[in-house]
């Protein structure tokens, strides 16, 4: 019975007693618990039923990747860090692999739980810290880290910028805000990068309170006080309160998206085509990102060889839509 699982020591039940519970011989057991394609359903369904009732819990060797993540936000859960988190949980367990999820400020789970590797969707330098574990594969999504020994996978967050920084001024904008999260992050320092440079190829020199983070004050003063100061168009950066800045511009400050005020926003949710007016968004290509991710980690655990760290820039779309006014010069 080669391959045959093992009961846990905590337990005196066995295969054996698996299968005269099921009624079937001790192989086919083997065979439900290594999951051979050749056991009908109904037949699996018996077996593993009987495993249940006993309290039988064979071991079988499944590797398990770790998800660091942080920052959620309470208001739009379905943001940029629950949608990432969906992504790779599912591509991974397409692949037949254990999924643990760990908060950032829960860091040191990862020397305590045995994981095979680990997959950062986390804005946060502490994740280097996990390449002073032997053997452990270490990959970021939208932070590279390729320098500090992490793999890296991103999106080009600087062309996010120049997109729609370039398509509000080819409408006549001049007058253009920049909202984001917070400061001091390699995301948001990019696309305020890509929005300046812009500007300045234009010519445009922003007031000094065009650049603002959700995170230093309600999103409700700095869009009451652009309002006031005639700001024509928002670069709406900041990810998981989009929607909050989209609600406050039009239900609170009773302005019309696309006609008073126009907007681009990040992220091609769905939700974003069934606005009014639909959204112009920047694309960011998240499943390609998880894709790369997950197929790099089931590379780097599945070889003893040795790898440079990859670092792979993807680039990014501008879906245009109604949410962007045509305005003269002059206006």
């Amino acid at each position: 019975m080669d391959g045959v699982p093992l009961a846990r020591s905590n337990t005196s039940i066995s295969v054996l007693d698996v299968a005269q519970h099921a009624e079937v011989s001790a192989g086919t057991v083997s065979r439900v618990f290594n999951r051979h394609p050749a056991v009908n359903s109904d037949l699996r369904r018996r077996v593993l039923t009987s495993s249940r009732q006993l309290g039988f819990s064979p071991k079988i060797a499944h590797k398990c990747i770790g998800i660091v993540t942080g920052r959620h936000s309470p208001s739009f859960p379905v943001g940029y860090v629950g949608i990432m988190s969906s992504l790779v949980s599912r591509m991974l367990s397409d692949k037949r692999m254990l999924v643990e999820l760990i908060d950032i400020e829960s860091l040191d789970l990862v020397y305590e739980t045995h994981v095979d590797g680990v997959i950062g969707i986390i804005f946060d330098e502490r994740l280097a810290e996990l390449t002073d574990i032997p053997s452990l594969p270490v990959v970021s999504i939208n932070h590279p880290m390729s320098k500090q020994g992490v793999s890296s996978v991103y999106a080009d967050h600087y062309q996010q910028a120049v997109l729609a920084t370039e398509h509000l001024i080819e409408h006549g904008h001049r007058d253009i805000a920049f909202l984001a999260i917070q400061p001091d992050e390699w995301g948001s320092n990019e696309r305020l990068r890509g929005y300046q440079d812009t500007l300045a190829k234009h010519g445009i020199t922003p007031e000094l309170d065009r650049v603002k983070y959700t995170s230093a004050q309600p999103v409700y003063d700095t869009l009451s006080r652009w309002k006031q100061q005639g700001v024509s168009a928002i670069l709406n950066f900041s990810e998981d309160a989009c929607m909050e800045v989209l609600h406050i511009l039009s239900n609170v400050l009773g302005l019309q998206l696309g006609r008073d005020i126009s907007t681009i926003t990040l992220e091609d949710l769905p939700v974003g085509q069934y606005l009014s007016p639909p959204q112009t968004v920047i694309r960011q290509p998240l499943e390609q990102l998880a894709r790369i991710a997950v197929d790099h980690m089931i590379q780097a655990c599945n070889s003893t060889d040795s790898f440079a760290p990859l670092d792979c820039c993807l680039p990014t779309e501008l879906i245009t839509r109604d949410s962007v006014a045509r305005i003269r010069q002059d206006d």
